[in-house]
């Protein structure tokens, strides 16, 4: 489990499905998401079977968790997806389910904790990551953890009645060293 101030990453449970499903079939939330079609409690199963098994070497999924005192309340997920060993490359995601946590620095924080994880514990050399242009908070908060834009692909997600562009970003080694001091 990886701690911070805010919150603490730990691995899904079965458990957690309810809260996927309440969150993850919210248009609000998905709205920032690559998913667009409802998310079933058998998908949903399947998905967590899967981390445990095929997975397992490509995937590191983590449920934040909200540290309010004594109290602990999932709040959403983030991930390093596509973990290649041989490059030591990997992509980041992260949803904050719970709206009530948005804008608070809790994404960031969390953030800031699975990037540690992925340049320290699994030797990665860089972190790709991406975000819809009209999420500015996504956007900030990646600027401000040292990831560089890359790119911009034009017009690649339809959300919201509207064709947008999807905003790339990477994260190498050293420039987090720079800034994580």
């Amino acid at each position: 489990m990886l701690k911070g101030k805010l919150v603490e990453l730990r691995p899904v449970q079965r458990s957690d499905i309810s809260y996927f499903l309440q969150w993850f079939n919210d248009p609000e939330i998905t709205q920032y998401l690559l998913m667009y079609l409802p998310m079933t409690e058998m998908g949903e199963q399947k998905f967590i079977e899967d981390l445990g098994t095929q997975q397992a070497g490509t995937n590191a999924f983590f449920v934040i968790e909200a540290l309010e005192g004594e109290n602990r309340r999932p709040i959403g997920s983030l991930n390093l997806h596509n973990i290649n060993p041989k490059d030591h490359n990997a992509t980041f995601g992260i949803a904050i389910g719970d709206k009530k946590y948005w804008s608070k620095g809790y994404g960031t924080e969390a953030a800031a904790l699975i990037i540690r994880y992925g340049f320290e514990q699994l030797n990665l050399h860089r972190i790709s990551s991406a975000a819809f242009s009209f999420n500015e908070r996504s956007i900030k908060m990646h600027l401000k953890l040292g990831f560089r834009e890359e790119g911009r692909q034009r017009e690649v997600v339809f959300k919201n009645g509207a064709y947008h562009d999807e905003v790339t970003f990477g994260l190498l080694r050293d420039e987090w060293k720079k800034c994580s001091k």
